[in-house]
C-alpha cells in the first residue's frame, strides 16, 4: 500500500523541505515521518523523504519501507542513508547531500535519527537543520552528541518530558525545544460498525459476548508479561486478550500463557498489516499499552484512539500526556495490581468505557491529526527561518 499525496492548497510561502530517516521498516519514525510530509505536501510545499534504502526488512518481525512510500518522495539526487553504510557510501552521503541541498535550493533539512543528523551536520551548508528526537534512547548522552546538537537550528520533543530533558540534560534554550505531539491517520483508524465488530470477532475467533483487551506492539518486553500476571490474578473472568504481532520473545509469552492456563482466553494473531490490522481493532473493545514503543508518539494508542476505543495506558513518556480519565484508564505503573485495578474499573462501567473511547476519537480528531503537526511544524520552521535571517541581517 502506497499513500499518496492529494493536490496542495496554494500557500503564500511555501517551502521546500528535505526529510531524512535512516530507518528501512514500516515502523518506529518511518510512519510518521510519512504522515507528516504527505501533509506537509497537501498545505502547498515541496517535500522530499530519503530512507534507508540498504537494509530492507532486516527482521522477520516488521515490514519494509519502500512499499509504503509513494517513489514521487524521492529526492533527485538519491541517498543511500543507512546505519549501515560503508565508509565509501557515508563518505557519498555527505557529498551528494551537499549537492542536493544546494541545486535543489533545499529551506529545511529535517532530521529524524542520529545517522541523519551526522550526515546534515557534515554537508554543512546555508540551510536550516531541524531534528525529531523520536525515541527516548536518543536523548542518552553519546560521544560527539554536544558537537551534532550545536549543528540543530531547533529541536522537536514528542512530550514534555523529552523536552525538559533536552534541555537540562543537553544545554538546549528552552525556546529551541518545540513540543509537537506526534498524530494519526483518523480516516484511516476509525470506529467499527456492529457488522464489522462481528465480522472481525468471527474471524479471530473471539466470542462477541465478551469483553476483548488488545495489545499492539512487538512481543519483546512490551508489557505483554505484566497484562497476562494482570488476567491470571482477576482469575476467571469473562476478560479475553488479543496481542497483535510478532518477536523474540514469542515463544515465551505462549509458554507463559499455558502455565496460566489461558489458552483460552488469549489470541496470539501475528504480525498484522493493512486491512488486518484494522480489523484486529475492530475485534477489541479495548486496548493496553505499555510503553509508547521505537516512535516517542505511542503510535499504538493513538491508533486505538482513533479507533473510538479506550486505552489503559502506563503513564510512561507521551502516555502520560495523551491518556487521562477522559480518554481511557490510566495505568500508575506496569506492576501487576497497577494493571489489574485499571481492567476492573474498565470492566465493570461499560457504558463508561463507551464514553472515554468516544472522547478518544473526538481528542485525535481535534489535535493529533497529521494536518495538525504539519501546521505546528511548519510554524516551528517559520520560526527558525526567520531567527536565521535575523542573524544574517545583523
Amino acid at each position: 500500500m502506497v499513500y499518496r499525496a492529494r493536490q496542495p492548497h496554494p500557500r503564500e510561502i511555501a517551502l521546500r523541505i528535505l526529510h531524512l530517516v535512516s530507518y528501512s521498516l514500516y515502523s518506529g519514525p518511518l510512519p510518521p515521518t510519512l504522515g507528516l510530509a504527505l501533509a506537509q505536501r497537501q498545505l502547498g510545499h515541496t517535500v522530499w523523504l530519503a530512507y534507508d534504502r540498504k537494509r530492507g526488512a532486516f527482521n522477520e518481525y516488521e515490514e519494509a519501507a519502500a512499499p509504503w512510500v509513494d517513489p514521487d518522495f524521492d529526492p533527485p539526487v538519491p541517498l543511500t542513508l543507512s546505519t549501515k553504510s560503508s565508509p565509501i557510501e557515508y563518505v557519498r552521503d555527505v557529498q551528494r547531500m551537499r549537492r542536493l541541498v544546494k541545486e535543489e535550493e533545499v529551506d529545511i533539512v529535517h532530521m529524524h535519527m542520529s545517522h541523519d543528523h551526522g550526515l546534515a551536520a557534515l554537508a554543512g551548508g546555508r540551510v536550516a537543520r531541524i531534528r525529531t528526537f523520536h525515541a527516548e534512547r536518543s536523548l542518552i548522552r553519546r560521544f560527539g552528541q554536544s558537537w551534532l546538537n550545536r549543528r540543530a537550528d531547533a529541536v522537536i520533543a514528542r512530550c514534555h518530558a523529552h523536552r525538559q530533558l533536552l534541555v537540562t540534560r543537553f544545554g538546549f534554550p528552552m525556546d529551541r525545544v518545540h513540543v509537537i505531539s506526534g498524530s494519526i491517520n483518523s480516516e484511516r483508524f476509525a470506529p467499527a460498525t456492529n457488522s464489522e465488530r462481528c465480522k472481525a470477532r468471527a474471524h479471530f475467533a473471539l466470542p462477541l459476548d465478551v469483553p476483548v483487551l488488545g495489545h499492539v506492539a512487538l512481543i519483546d518486553g512490551r508489557g505483554q508479561e505484566e497484562l497476562l500476571d494482570a488476567a491470571t490474578a482477576l482469575g476467571e473472568s469473562a476478560l479475553h486478550i488479543m496481542f497483535v504481532g510478532n518477536g523474540r520473545r514469542e515463544q515465551a509469552l505462549k509458554q507463559r500463557i499455558d502455565n496460566a492456563g489461558l489458552n483460552d482466553r488469549v489470541r496470539l494473531t501475528g504480525y498484522l498489516r493493512g486491512g488486518e490490522l484494522l480489523e484486529a481493532y475492530a475485534a477489541m473493545d479495548a486496548a493496553f499499552v505499555a510503553q509508547p514503543g521505537n516512535d516517542a508518539s505511542a503510535r499504538a494508542a493513538l491508533e486505538a484512539m482513533a479507533s473510538g476505543l479506550p486505552v489503559l495506558g502506563v503513564q510512561t513518556g507521551a502516555l502520560t500526556e495523551l491518556v487521562d480519565d477522559a480518554v481511557g484508564y490510566p495505568v500508575s505503573d506496569r506492576r501487576v495490581d497497577s494493571v489489574a485495578s485499571a481492567i476492573s474499573k474498565w470492566l465493570t462501567a461499560p457504558s463508561a468505557a463507551d464514553t472515554r473511547g468516544r472522547a478518544g476519537r473526538a481528542h485525535v480528531i481535534a489535535e493529533r491529526t497529521f494536518q495538525r503537526e504539519a501546521e505546528r511544524t511548519i510554524t516551528a520552521y517559520e520560526q527558525v527561518l526567520r531567527e536565521r535571517s535575523t542573524r544574517t541581517a545583523t
